[in-house]
């Protein structure tokens, strides 16, 4: 079976029209929607991981163990949530921008948006200061520690409504959706 000119070489690709904003191509968005799939589950996983560390530091007697989770849950997050947190809201405006999901076009998107930025808002002017403060306490304060286990469940079931949001797509279009696309009046 031979190949067409047609389609073997199908010429030049047209400009987006006005208004239109230019698509990842696929190999792209597949790479992209990758890195955001693999940076959110990361995020999620550290989540569980302070959680877990948060538990034992609050239930422990022995001082050094609670010593140890504090200031591993300080390096986690401080150092390692603050990166996760802003790829996965670049990878995820990126594909939103960048392929016909649209950043304000459809309710599941706009929450998911509003979500991870009060996570970080919450992880930058919350949670780090309260994981610096039990880093340096070494263990002395209950409250404190009972106060970061509750903000990071908290954030874990942010973070898995979410992924609940990306596999279910629910609440369809935004007016902005709705509205027709600008057709261009040019012959």
């Amino acid at each position: 079976m031979t190949r067409t000119a047609s389609t073997k070489h199908p010429g030049p690709r047209t400009p987006p029209a006005a208004g239109r904003v230019r698509r990842l191509p696929p190999p792209w968005r597949k790479a992209v929607l990758t890195l955001h799939v693999t940076v959110a589950v990361g995020w999620a996983g550290v989540e569980i991981a302070q959680l877990l560390l948060g538990l034992i530091g609050l239930f422990t007697d022995d001082a050094a163990v609670a010593r140890a989770t504090h200031v591993v849950m300080e390096i986690l997050g401080i150092e390692l949530v603050s990166g996760i947190a802003w790829m996965t809201l670049l990878t995820g405006l990126l594909l939103a921008t960048a392929t016909q999901w649209g950043l304000l076009k459809h309710y599941w998107i706009v929450t998911k948006l509003v979500l991870t930025v009060a996570l970080m808002l919450d992880g930058h002017f919350l949670l780090q200061h309260w994981l610096r403060e039990q880093a340096e306490a070494g263990g002395a304060s209950g409250s404190l520690g009972l106060r970061l286990v509750v903000s990071m469940s908290v954030a874990l079931v942010l973070l898995v409504a979410a992924t609940a949001l990306s596999v279910y797509k629910p609440w369809g279009r935004t007016r902005r959706g709705r509205r027709p696309a600008a057709r261009s009046a040019r012959p």
